[in-house]
């Protein structure tokens, strides 16, 4: 696969796909005969999870690292847990923060609301509360189906 198919695939600039294969967050790509990539399935799974990675909020030397402990073989597989262990317990600290401000601009919006259409019906309050639960049950399904 071509890098501009690849770049509108994952929705990423190819100076993004240049730059992860030369930090090494994804393994070196091949090329055709007339020098260019040409992405296989292999570098398209990792540039899936990189793609995942950093829109969790997991930085750049953090996937470099993981990708270097999988490159050196199944002897860090340990390693390798830890790291991704030490990320879901830094991303689960990232949620409740979205959680917290999902919550504190809900409660704004509300104030806003008042003042134009009138307190809100309980009802209608315990419709958000549910939304915002399903929300966060999704995002964490959607995280972990990617791994």
């Amino acid at each position: 696969m071509k890098s501009s198919d690849v770049a509108k695939k994952f929705d990423v600039s190819i100076d993004s796909l240049r730059y992860w294969e030369k930090a090494g967050m994804i393994p070196k790509v091949p090329r055709n005969s007339r020098g260019y990539r040409n992405y296989t399935q292999n570098e398209i799974e990792w540039i899936d999870f990189v793609t995942c990675m950093r829109s969790s909020g997991i930085g750049i030397s953090t996937l470099v690292t993981y990708y270097q402990l999988f490159e050196d073989g199944s002897a860090t597989k340990r390693e390798r847990q830890k790291l991704l262990e030490g990320q879901l317990v830094d991303m689960a600290q990232r949620i409740k923060d979205m959680q917290k401000a999902y919550a504190r601009l809900e409660e704004k919006l509300t104030h806003y609301d008042d003042h134009v259409e009138g307190v809100f019906t309980k009802q209608e309050d315990k419709k958000r509360r549910l939304l915002l639960l399903v929300v966060t049950v999704i995002l964490v399904l959607i995280w972990f189906l990617n791994w």
